[in-house]
């Protein structure tokens, strides 16, 4: 069977991925994540596959659940919700993204109006001598001010000792964050315009982190969530989907790392370390070895072939052109992306019921001028473990990757595109 992508459908606009069309939603904005896609996507999945199971409350995983727009979409349209997350961090945005409203707004209130009046306001950082977090001899530029460091561990210290405590570190979070020198920009961070001018301090963290907890109180009386099942698994996709229990699955959404040489991890460093989820290098590079082999900046000790013919040509191919290539491993990485992927297809089909279906986003990739037609051999291989072709529906294109590309070698133009299956 020969698989092409069509432009020919009615999902562009409610499926392209698009993070900030949930900004201005209950829950969904406490936490922003440019990489990933927009709640209407999974809405989109949840009615049509309910209409073609004849099910209203489906299960819905996702083995790659970022921040969590697939469980928190999930649970707000009446399913349960099953997410498997390899960042620590990004874990515990989308869990707590999905934690219920156990009490009025005033015992809220009340917890945040005890933090904000204790002392003292900054706390010496561990952080203020490590890399760049902070400005030190040899430093030109750093991500945050020592006012904001130190005010950011008094914060952290005085909410360790509330009941809600989640709530109030994902607030302080993404207030740090606004404090930060620099922003995300697509899978790096770059420094803001005149950062050096900015002066934040303590004071203006401690102003948007209010402005952040009125804001999650506000939204836990406004957006209660169904009490549905919800199971959320920290670690690697690979082996975490081997807990589930077969045939208990109705809908797969998901997208997963495109195959763009891009490390995931190192965009939320500075979360990962704020939050101590990380203390050193070594431990980031633990958490590195777990994520998909979908870049080169983790050097595995494996040579793994994915069974599918079509990917093992397109990797050897590139590999004949390994003088274009900006780095040696990149025909290794291709072999071993869609060999962990093949691991994927065929882990969701079996823990999928009859009639599930499977929905992901992913993006084309291209290396030493060779077009690499992801969506397309990742649908192929999907059908290689089980599951049935619905469509592969091209959503929109894209710039290609500073990545994928060489000054001497054309650009080709890359493609997003939804894939959909059935079992």
């Amino acid at each position: 069977m020969q698989i092409e992508a069509s432009w020919d459908h009615s999902y562009t606009d409610d499926c392209t991925p698009n993070f900030s069309t949930n900004m201005g939603l209950p829950r969904h904005r406490w936490y922003e994540f440019k990489e990933g896609f927009g709640h209407t996507l999974v809405e989109r999945a949840i009615n049509e596959t309910s209409l073609s199971m004849g099910k209203e409350h489906l299960t819905i995983l996702d083995p790659f659940s970022g921040s969590g727009t697939t469980p928190l979409t999930a649970l707000q349209n009446g399913c349960g919700a099953i997410a498997i997350e390899v960042n620590p961090f990004m874990s515990f945005v989308g869990r707590t993204k999905c934690i219920e409203k156990a009490h009025s707004a005033k015992i809220y209130i009340s917890e945040l109006e005890w933090i904000l009046s204790q002392k003292p306001v900054e706390i010496e950082s561990k952080l203020e001598d490590y890399s760049t977090f902070c400005s030190k001899d040899g430093n030109t530029k750093w991500l945050f001010n020592r006012s904001v460091l130190r005010g950011f561990e008094a914060l952290y210290k005085h909410i360790l000792n509330t009941a809600h405590r989640d709530f109030f570190l994902l607030a302080l979070y993404s207030a740090v964050m606004e404090c930060s020198n620099a922003r995300k920009d697509g899978k790096c961070l770059r420094y803001k315009k005149n950062w050096d001018l900015l002066a934040f301090s303590s004071k203006e963290l401690r102003e948007i982190f209010h402005k952040n907890c009125q804001t999650i109180i506000s939204d836990l009386d406004d957006s209660p969530l169904n009490n549905g099942e919800r199971i959320f698994y920290e670690g690697d996709a690979r082996e975490k989907l081997g807990l589930l229990k077969n045939n208990s699955v109705d809908l797969v959404v998901f997208s997963p790392p495109y195959l763009n040489s891009f490390d995931y991890s190192d965009v939320y460093r500075p979360e990962l370390f704020l939050g101590k989820y990380v203390n050193d290098n070594s431990e980031l590079r633990r958490i590195r070895g777990k994520t998909l082999r979908s870049h080169v900046q983790y050097k595995w000790m494996t040579s793994d072939k994915p069974q599918s013919t079509w990917a093992k040509n397109i990797a050897a191919q590139v590999s004949d052109n390994s003088d274009k290539l900006w780095d040696k491993g990149i025909p290794q990485m291709i072999n071993a992306y869609f060999c962990d992927m093949e691991k994927i297809f065929s882990e969701t089909y079996k823990v999928s019921s009859k009639g599930a279906q499977i929905w992901f986003v992913v993006g084309t990739s291209s290396y030493a001028g060779i077009e690499i037609p992801v969506d397309l051999i990742l649908a192929d291989i999907a059908t290689k473990q089980g599951w049935s072709l619905i469509g592969v529906n091209a959503l929109r294109k894209l710039r290609t990757s500073s990545q994928c590309i060489n000054d001497d070698i054309r650009k080709v133009r890359l493609r997003e595109s939804l894939v959909m299956c059935h079992k």
